[in-house]
């Protein structure tokens, strides 16, 4: 018969059981069960309202922080990978070594950061400065660059950056680009003046290369992040 209490799991009623024993509450009486429905109720209702709590889907500005965050966090943690790795290669083995490395290892950096972080992140060249021919421009990545470049002449490089969570493609919450300044330990694989065996590398290694000339300063190129909705909404 329904007595128009709340309906509850056996397994609540024995917990609450418990709690009634251990707290010392005289389950002879009629009276201890029967408070067991209220309490079991109530225990639903708090469940219940956690369960729709934890369902409340987050507010556009909300999503748009917790990408931009993410985005950060993953250019971060590619940068400081990268550039701690060729500065412990420069230092032990020379500029040779670190041209090896940066073309087998940068890649795999950059597979561990995306898959740690749930994006998709890569470097682009500026305009005819291309080492590596894998790391090509694509859509939106170009007008962006051109940007840059163009405000590169009256803007320390290390202010370019560019985020957006509009009219982007289906599926991705937000964009971020941010410029990769020519650094004075760059010049020695990016420079004007490099030596022998560092010109004999890049030929071995690119022989297309086209990314020497620079100066400390320079705009070398861009490191750009999309992020996934998948990866700041929760299932």
């Amino acid at each position: 018969m329904d007595m128009g209490f709340p309906r509850w799991h056996v397994g609540q009623m024995i917990h609450l059981i418990k709690i009634f024993l251990i707290q010392g509450v005289a389950m002879k009486s009629w009276a201890g069960w029967l408070l067991l429905p209220v309490l079991a109720g109530c225990q639903v209702e708090k469940t219940t309202t956690a369960e729709a709590m934890q369902n409340v889907e987050p507010s556009p500005e909300q999503v748009d922080e917790a990408a931009r965050q993410r985005a950060q966090q993953a250019a971060r943690a590619f940068s400081e990978r990268l550039q701690s790795a060729l500065k412990q290669k420069m230092g032990a083995e020379g500029p040779v070594a670190a041209i090896d490395f940066c073309k087998t290892q940068a890649p795999v950096i950059a597979a561990a950061v995306a898959d740690e972080h749930g994006v998709a992140i890569g470097r682009i060249p500026v305009a005819g400065k291309v080492r590596n021919r894998a790391n090509a421009i694509e859509g939106w990545q170009a007008e962006v660059l051109a940007d840059f470049q163009a405000r590169a002449a009256s803007t320390p490089v290390s202010e370019l950056v560019y985020s957006s969570a509009e009219q982007l493609s289906e599926g991705i919450a937000l964009r971020m680009m941010k410029a990769i300044e020519v650094q004075p330990a760059c010049l020695a694989c990016h420079g004007k003046q490099l030596a022998e065996p560092v010109r004999d590398a890049l030929a071995r290694n690119y022989p297309e290369d086209s990314a020497t000339g620079f100066e400390a300063g320079d705009l070398r190129g861009a490191l750009w992040v999309e992020v996934p909705f998948e990866s700041v909404i929760p299932n």
